[in-house]
């Protein structure tokens, strides 16, 4: 009798292997291509580099996916003579129009000729409805196998080493490989927000004194990009099709575990805090005065004030994303471990807060500097918005029942009701005034962009000791209050339009046209 539970494990084993072997050539493969596309593309205008890479992607297609593969003349291999032909045009020729055009037919083309040659179409090429197969080759095969190198590259290292895979040793490492790209990203955009932390980067011996992260950063993150969704399309094409399964199951895809490893989070945490800690520590020093220190010689204070909100925005979001991920899909642990957990999320919302601060205090200086705007009022808002978030979610760290999404939900609605009754023009309007009276400067061309709601506030403008800023803001009223004069329909009714004329008709305006243009113009 035979044994058909040994027979089903061997020829398991064997398909593990072969799917082993097979991903790993690919992999190779696709790495080889994402490096070839960073040399031939990044900061590059495409020329002879496109039909150079189009080559390069169908040797590692017609390789890899060779067993798939039937030569034969037909619609689908005939596509081969078009897709090469308007690749060599960027070698050929130079006009940007067809560049464009081509730019968007090309990837077009060669998913047609790839899912036909490889039977993966459900539908005739000459069917409307082969626009699925179009759609699942633009975004569904790219990304469907994008978690499968890390998987290969990880069982490569643990079966060269010996390591088990439950092996804490292996979860450190892979928290380790998980944070470094993570901490190159947040490094290098730390660095461009302060000028103090940049400094001292700097000079950290043989480490970043030759690297350029601006340039590195970028470059790798490219070419990972092109490689893995390269690998994920081709090996997509690879695999056995499975004709009764919906597409978003087609070819078994990988799935993602929704439970992160305790060791593999509080190594990432622990790295991140602590480049956070340091940063933390600037900021105190130098932009909150906290201590006694003094900036290095060649900054200016108000420089270093105003420089890097966008960055530490970016890394706050970066944080929020990260600690979102570690409170939902994190797994338990010892007692010990969840309380080093704890402390290491909380110490993360901390370094996150002050950042948020920082931000705030340096938008804070460059208002002072430059005037209110939408955006830059806006923001702030945003900025004390996040803030709630990461004061909930410290809530949640400690008080594990708490329902983290549902008062984000509220946080959210709340906060749209509440900025759009806060009248922002009339505070942009009332803001801008007090900084005229303080430094005899403001935009009177953007107070003009402002809604009806700033006519009432911008009135007092009309007194004003400088007679450029009362002529311009007395031209402007009086176009607002002939525009508002209109017959409008009963429909069109509006408190604000109501209102702002209301107090007009209290002022005898008159245009005068030496005032008609402004020469200061500060705020964008």
């Amino acid at each position: 009798m035979v044994d058909l539970s040994t027979t089903y494990k061997v020829k398991n084993s064997s398909n593990r292997l072969f799917v082993h072997n097979r991903s790993s050539m690919l992999l190779l493969c696709t790495v080889l291509l994402g490096i070839l596309a960073n040399v031939l593309f990044f900061d590059q205008f495409p020329g002879i580099s496109y039909p150079i890479f189009v080559i390069a992607f169908y040797c590692v297609f017609l390789w890899n996916a060779r067993d798939e593969l039937h030569v034969k003349v037909d619609f689908g291999w005939l596509l081969l003579i078009p897709i090469f032909l308007l690749s060599l045009s960027y070698f050929v020729f130079s006009n940007l129009i067809f560049y464009a055009l081509n730019f968007m037919a090309i990837p077009v083309l060669i998913v047609m000729q790839t899912t036909l040659t490889t039977r993966r179409a459900n539908e005739k090429w000459y069917s409307i409805k082969f626009i699925g197969d179009l759609f699942l080759g633009f975004f569904y095969r790219p990304f469907a196998f994008i978690a499968l190198p890390f998987r290969v590259v990880i069982k490569q290292a643990t079966a060269r080493v010996g390591i088990r895979k439950d092996s804490t040793f292996l979860k450190v490492i892979i928290g380790v490989l998980v944070a470094v790209p993570l901490l190159i990203l947040i490094i290098s955009l730390l660095a461009s927000a302060d000028q103090v932390f940049s400094y001292l980067v700097d000079r950290i011996p043989n480490l970043f004194v030759t690297i350029n992260l601006d340039t590195i950063v970028p470059r790798t993150l490219f070419a990972a990009i092109i490689a893995l969704l390269s690998f994920s399309y081709i090996w997509s094409l690879m695999k056995p099709k499975t004709t009764s399964a919906p597409f978003w199951k087609m070819s078994e895809p990988m799935t993602v575990n929704n439970r992160v490893d305790h060791v593999i989070a509080v190594t990432i945490l622990s790295l991140i805090n602590a480049i956070y800690v340091l940063f933390t520590l600037i900021q105190f020093s130098y932009l909150f005065g906290s201590f006694s220190f003094a900036l290095p010689a060649e900054f200016t204070y108000a420089e270093y004030a105003r420089r890097g909100f966008f960055e530490l925005v970016v890394v706050t979001l970066i944080n929020f994303s990260i600690l979102l991920v570690i409170v939902s899909c994190t797994k338990k642990g010892g007692k010990a471990i969840n309380k080093a957990m704890q402390l290491l999320e909380s110490l993360l919302v901390f370094c996150t807060l002050v950042m948020l601060l920082s931000a705030f205090v340096r938008m804070f200086l460059y208002e002072q500097m430059y005037g209110y705007t939408y955006l830059r009022v806006l923001t702030h808002a945003f900025m004390i918005f996040l803030f709630g978030l990461f004061i909930v979610t410290l809530c949640r760290i400690w008080k594990e029942n708490l329902r983290l999404y549902k008062f984000y939900l509220l946080a959210a609605i709340a906060a749209l009701v509440i900025i759009n009754y806060m009248n922002i023009d009339v505070l942009i309007t009332k803001w801008n005034i007090d900084r005229y009276e303080q430094t005899g400067k403001i935009d009177v061309n953007y107070l003009a962009t402002l809604s009806d709601d700033a006519i009432p506030t911008m009135t007092v403008l009309l007194s004003a000791k400088d007679d450029t800023v009362a002529g311009q803001i007395e031209n402007y009223l009086f176009e607002r209050k002939r525009e508002l004069a209109k017959k409008r329909s009963w429909q069109s009714f509006n408190l604000s339009q109501y209102r702002a004329m209301h107090v007009l008709d209290r002022y005898d305006l008159s245009y005068n046209a030496r005032y008609a243009h402004s020469s200061e113009s500060d705020q964008y």
